[in-house]
């Protein structure tokens, strides 16, 4: 049952202060001009030994056309819901769960889904929120959604309202430590707001895009793009000098974000910003800032991915059974909750499943996770090396992956020794390979240097109907790669597909070039056959003109005496193409330019 509220909350949002007392005009002035960090030091310094309290470890769902809230404690405790209309995601600061809805905002105590408060919002589109274990400052939006305007509050555990302040700014996500409100504005500034007295005690200027503010794992920090610690190198932070933590620009599908704008709030349903991601945890306070287990982390629909925080390269990869739509790094791990209602933690180092899945019961809507001093037990399930992590992902045949499935394509064509070789074959002919990566898979196979033996190998391979021999080798990807190497030891298998009428023109036309390169004698026959064969094809398409050229211009090379001859006979035989009698004469005419 609820508790007896004040409906007079949002009838004087037009004042500059009111609830609890009134609130100077300086607060949050636009006048304000660089103390060069003095206001912001004194703030940390009056913090100094505060230790910040752990937030609530716990996953919080939407669901029943968004009309209920789930809550599921990660460290233990029972599952709980609360129904209620909603009209924004809900958040989880501190220890609480703020949401709002039916023209309401209201607090859960987050393990136990108890109704701590509940005031009217006049309208007003909630933002965000910040919680210190007594005190809960939100933000809100214009009444029109229009930029420009922005309200907080500051309301107690017990439901009074201590501090309520509308400006013409926009306010981000705020945090709380110790009842000093941390309120980041216009992209650029935090202040520090004394919430008993309304006082600003202090203010930093930061040279990144930033609207949040958070606290995780004892540490204060500021942020969107990257983030920004609260120590004792703020006071820097005017002139670049902060404590900071950045992402490797890396090109990710779907181009993922760290945070999305602090002021522009989250509906309560899920959409495909919560499904292409980042999520990134910093190391703690007392240690120098860096990404906690050296990753960061990027999901798409259903594919989650651990990156190296150097190079942003692909460490690992796990293909969910169904949509990742929201999550959080614990100390060592990856946090996500599907839409299944599921929660799943995965080890940061090699993608593994950690412990058992968390259930909360229903498919969800939408889903927010908090995790602070949370740390997973329970055994470790070996994902398999990396190479069959991606096999899994990329044999996948969800559209919806086909730009995640691209990147991890793209990395496997790097991988210097052959089993990415071995893997790019298996793809090329598995007819579950997704038919949209086929182009993907051929271009990186052109462009391996290594694994000649095993490409030659697989040349052996032709069309067989009659013995289900459906999916032959990627003839011409594998005579370009073959052809950079300098390999002949795939000749044999190119002579043999340079006749195959199975093969299409652009693969002939690819194994001819290979040979003008690769060809000894041995291939004189092939290649003599191929010219008698296809010396008079039509002009258009070009593939197999350009492939008699190259042809009679390994005849020249390789074919000895018989070759030199069949060039010059097709050169004159009347029903050559006239394209490649002409190419092939202008051939001669150059080699005996250059004879001694």
């Amino acid at each position: 049952m609820r508790r007896a509220v004040n409906y007079a909350l949002f009838a004087c949002v037009a004042l500059a202060g009111c609830g609890g007392g009134q609130t100077g005009t300086s607060v949050f002035s636009t006048s304000w001009e660089d103390d060069g960090g003095k206001s912001i030091e004194a703030v940390r310094v009056r913090l100094a030994g505060r230790i910040i309290p752990a937030g609530a470890d716990v996953a919080i769902g939407v669901a029943g056309h968004s009309a209920k809230i789930i809550g599921q404690p990660l460290a233990g405790g029972g599952r709980w819901s609360f129904a209620h209309p909603l009209d924004a995601r809900p958040i989880v600061a501190g220890g609480v769960v703020v949401a709002s809805g039916g023209g309401d905002v209201f607090a859960l105590d987050a393990l136990t889904g108890k109704l701590l408060w509940t005031r009217p919002t006049g309208g007003l589109p909630l933002h965000g929120a910040g919680d210190d274990g007594a005190i809960t400052v939100l933000t809100f939006g214009s009444a029109t959604g229009a930029p420009g305007h922005s309200t907080l509050l500051a309301v107690g555990h017990d439901g009074a309202v201590l501090r309520q302040i509308e400006r013409p700014v926009d306010f981000g996500v705020p945090a709380v430590v110790d009842r000093l409100a941390f309120v980041p504005w216009e992209h650029q500034y935090v202040s520090v707001l004394d919430v008993m007295d309304g006082t600003e005690v202090g203010r930093v200027v930061l040279r990144e895009k930033t609207s949040h503010a958070w606290t995780v794992g004892g540490g204060l920090y500021f942020g969107e793009l990257g983030l920004v610690r609260f120590d004792d190198k703020i006071k820097n932070a005017s002139k670049g000098g902060a404590d900071h933590l950045g992402l490797p620009a890396k090109e990710l599908p779907g181009r993922p974000v760290l945070m999305r704008p602090g002021e522009e709030g989250k509906k309560p349903l899920a959409a495909a910003p919560d499904k292409i991601r980042l999520y990134v945890r910093p190391t703690g306070p007392s240690e120098p800032l860096a990404m906690d287990s050296g990753r960061f982390y990027a999901t798409y629909y259903r594919l989650a991915m651990g990156l190296t925080g150097t190079s942003g390269q692909v460490a690992w990869v796990h293909t969910h059974g169904t949509a990742l739509i929201g999550g959080a790094v614990a100390a060592g791990g990856l946090v996500l909750c599907d839409a299944d209602g599921k929660v799943t933690t995965l080890d940061a180092q090699k993608g593994g499943q950690v412990g058992e899945v968390v259930d909360l019961g229903e498919p969800l809507e939408a889903c927010t996770v908090q995790v602070d001093a949370f740390r997973k037990a329970g055994a470790l399930k070996d994902p398999g090396p990396f190479l069959q992590q991606v096999r899994v992902a990329l044999l996948d045949r969800d559209l919806e992956l086909d730009a995640g499935q691209t990147l991890l394509l793209r990395q496997i064509g790097t991988f210097p020794d052959q089993s990415g070789t071995d893997l790019l074959l298996e793809l090329a002919m598995n007819p579950r390979t997704p038919p949209g990566l086929l182009d993907e898979v051929r271009t990186a196979l052109a462009s391996r240097r290594t694994g000649a033996h095993v490409l030659a190998a697989a040349l052996s391979r032709h069309y067989d109907f009659l013995h289900d021999v459906l999916s032959p080798p990627p003839v011409g990807p594998i005579a370009r790669a073959l052809s950079a190497m300098n390999a002949p030891e795939g000749n044999a298998g190119l002579a043999s597909h340079l006749l195959d009428p199975a093969d299409t023109d652009k693969d002939v036309r690819d194994v001819a070039q290979a040979l003008d390169v690769l060809a000894t004698p041995a291939e004189a026959p092939a290649l003599l056959q191929f010219l008698a064969l296809y010396r008079d094809a039509p002009a258009v398409p070009e593939e197999i003109p350009d492939a008699v050229n190259a042809v009679g211009e390994a005849l020249l090379r390789v074919g000895g005496a018989a070759g030199k001859a069949a060039v010059a006979d097709a050169i004159k035989h009347p029903a050559t193409n006239p394209l490649v009698r002409a190419r092939l004469a202008a051939l001669v005419d150059a080699q005996q330019a250059v004879k001694p």
